[in-house]
């Protein structure tokens, strides 16, 4: 039955609804975090590469 109204509608013949995801603890914290950071309320302390030889070299140390 449900292939044939989504034969003859075209379309799933039900609603599909995402699960809902809620981020634990430590997930919230970094997205506060990383709001925070670009806000301007604290410093930015992440390491910034312009090439890929300054990245090697950082993850080499």
């Amino acid at each position: 039955m449900a292939t044939h109204q989504l034969v003859n509608q075209r379309r799933i013949p039900f609603e599909v609804v995402p699960a809902r995801e809620t981020p634990n603890e430590e997930t919230r914290r970094a997205l506060v975090a990383a709001e925070a950071k670009e806000l301007g309320l604290i410093p930015d302390d992440s390491a910034y590469f312009n090439d890929i030889d300054e990245l090697m070299a950082f993850l080499d140390e």
